[in-house]
Parts: C-alpha cells; structure tokens; sequence
C-alpha cells in the first residue's frame, strides 16, 4: 500500500511538471499579474485531474532523486516548448496591431499589457484583448487542457528527445508569425494606404489645404472606423490562427517523441 501511495505521489509530480512548464509559458496564464498561489493551485488542481486518466506506463519512475529530477526537468521542459509554440500566435497579434497604429497614427501612443508585460500601442491592445476573449469565448481553453493530456500517450515520462527537424519547424513558424501579423493588419493597412494616396492627390490638387493639420483627425477616424468595420474579418482570421496553433502543437509533440 506504501509503495502504490509512493507511485502515485511520484506520477503527480511528473503530471504537474508538465503542466507547470505549460502554465508558465501559456500567454495570460504565464504573466506575472497572474498571483503565484492560484498558478499553483492551477497546477495542483490540473494535475489531479490528468493523473488518473493516463494509462499504465511501460516503465515505472525511477526512485534515484538524480534520475527522477532529470525526468521531472524534460517534462517541465516538454510543457515550456508547448506554452511557446501557442505564445507565437499572441505575438503574431501583437505585430498586426503594431502595424495597424503605425499606419493610422496611434503608434505614438503606448500602453503597458500586463499580460505579455510590454509595452502595446492602442489598436496592439485592442487585438489582444479580444484575442483572448475570443479564444476563452470559443473554448480553445478546454483545447489545450486536452492536448495537455494527450501529450502524455504520445510523449511518456522520460521520452523526451529535440529533435533538429523540430527546431527547424518552429523556426518557421516564427517566420510564419509575421507573416500572420500581416494578415491581421491587411484591410486596416490597405484603407489606410488608399486614404494616404487620396490625400497626396488632394494635396497637389488643392496646395492650399494643410494636409499636416487636418491628415492626423483624418488618419485617426479613418482608422477608428476601418477597425469596428474589419473586426468581423479579424474573428474570422483568429479562427483559423487558433486551429493552426493546435495543429503546430500536435506537431511539436510528435516532435519530441
């Protein structure tokens, strides 16, 4: 009965290392706005619950100290790389709504995320904060949870491996996200392009007009409007990104397995 208890304690520990590393990484969950007591119990509360869904391992955890931290370090490790590979979307949110406040003249402006803990222009805010309602909205919440728990049929306690192909993967989706960032920011930033050439024409037109004094009022209601009327575009987008962003998640466990 001891030696099951012993097992048990040490399959919790494994699970919660994991998810730790997930917590950690995971955008919003990872800030340090969010209090280190409720990350914990978060953990702990996750843990319990995956730990007895997982099938019998082929190998049982080592009871040598050095051998089970190495263990409990590649699990915190998998989980940390997880939390990364959905962070890349967040900052792939983060660049369109950089680019939209250069082009529309709010780029001077910047306001501290405590979620990502950076510094944000407005619209950068704005995205990102309907991301996340949006992504909580939509339940991709009880998505990761679930690729969480999955990761542990295919990766076991103990079976992870880097694999240079998997490097190479995430590289590209690095370049992916700013490409994605561009996507985001597209029909604000091709208005806005149309309305800077518009301007220009009037400009040489009517060479009495001040195109300095009334091209940043113009710029900012352009721009105003242009996001409220593109944010059906940008739920729509944010779709497809957060089921790319499991897919990318699917691919970095079969990588390390």
């Amino acid at each position: 009965m001891q030696i099951f208890e012993v097992e048990v304690f040490k399959l919790f520990i494994i699970v919660a290392a994991r998810v730790s590393g997930l917590i950690v990484a995971a955008p919003v969950l990872g800030s340090r706005n969010y209090p280190v007591i409720a990350k914990v119990g978060l953990v702990s509360f996750i843990a319990i619950l995956i730990a007895p869904t997982l099938p019998a391992f082929d190998q049982t955890l080592p009871s040598d100290p050095i051998a089970f931290t190495i263990i409990g370090a590649g699990e915190f490790l998998i989980g940390l790389i997880m939390g990364f590979v959905m962070t890349i979307l967040f900052s792939a949110i983060q660049i369109g709504g950089q680019i939209v406040d250069m082009q529309t003249g709010f780029s001077l402006m910047n306001i501290f995320n405590p979620a990502l803990e950076t510094q944000f222009p407005i619209f950068g805010f704005f995205f990102f904060i309907v991301a996340v309602l949006y992504f909580f909205t939509l339940n991709m919440h009880h998505l990761m949870l679930t690729a969480l728990a999955a990761s542990f049929e295919q990766l076991p306690p103990g079976g992870f491996t880097l694999h240079p192909e998997l490097m190479l993967e995430v590289q590209r989706w690095g370049n992916a996200m700013f490409l994605d960032g561009l996507l985001i920011a597209a029909p604000v930033a091709a208005a806005m392009f149309l309305a800077y050439v518009t301007m220009g024409l009037l400009g040489r037109v009517v060479p009495q007009i001040h195109l300095l004094v009334i091209g940043f009022p113009i710029t900012i209601s352009v721009g105003l409007f242009l996001v409220a009327f593109s944010i059906t575009l940008y739920l729509g987008l944010l779709d497809n990104l957060f089921h790319q962003m499991f897919k990318n998640v699917e691919v970095t466990i079969r990588g390390m397995s």
